[in-house]
């Protein structure tokens, strides 16, 4: 995969993340977990496509996950942003396959786990002076 084309999944990014956003001023909860979780997981591609030339693919999330491990960035750090991603995974559950609907509370939590994901993400890619839920 040509290494150029991390752009594409920030962009994909933007727009779950704006879509996140509308979501909660409306009061959709399920709509913003949602649109975090996959913000996030296109965020996650975006860094791995940029660094190692490749996104996970793989119905199972651990891929991506083992990918962002791979990517030789301080552990420390690397641990304390995928803690970010792991609890957006987890939530992704609830929100698409369970019957029980989302919180305000765990709907707040996804977007501030996406933010909190997508500005890390964007602090290693290049032109990191973009504001990271202007969608730009």
């Amino acid at each position: 995969m040509e290494k150029e084309r991390y752009s594409n999944y920030l962009r994909k990014s933007d727009e779950f993340y704006r879509s996140a956003q509308e979501a909660e001023k409306r009061g959709d909860w399920t709509a913003l977990v949602s649109n975090a979780v996959h913000s996030a997981i296109s965020m996650a591609d975006a860094l791995t496509v940029f660094y190692a030339g490749e996104r996970s693919t793989a119905q199972s999330h651990n891929e991506v996950m083992r990918l962002l491990a791979t990517l030789g960035v301080d552990r420390d750090e690397l641990d304390r942003n995928m803690r970010h991603l792991s609890s957006l995974l987890e939530l992704k559950n609830l929100a698409e396959y369970e019957d029980r609907l989302p919180t305000q509370k765990e709907a707040k939590s996804a977007i501030q786990n996406a933010d909190r994901f997508r500005r890390w993400v964007l602090s290693k890619l290049p032109g990191r002076g973009r504001c990271a839920d202007s969608g730009a």
